[in-house]
């Protein structure tokens, strides 16, 4: 995985739960496609309900991640 994405989540793992998909396999083929995820690098961002929440395509600064997962925690906290 992507030393960034490693960072945050190591910071961020209690609060949500990250899922790598190896789009190598068929199993992960498999839930890129039930997710909608066309290409990578590419992460989804869905909600407790499992709605797409936000989507970060190619290589993202780890600041863009952050605050698209701290975005998520507040509208969680509502």
């Amino acid at each position: 995985m992507n030393p960034i994405v490693d960072e945050v989540k190591r910071e961020y793992g209690g609060k949500v739960t990250f899922e790598f998909v190896n789009m190598d396999d068929r199993a992960g083929k498999d839930r890129a496609v039930a997710l909608g995820v066309i290409g990578y690098p590419n992460i989804l961002v869905l909600d407790s309900s499992g709605k797409r929440f936000s989507v970060l395509q190619g290589v993202v600064a780890r600041e863009t991640i952050v605050r698209t997962l701290d975005d998520l925690l507040a509208k969680e906290a509502g």
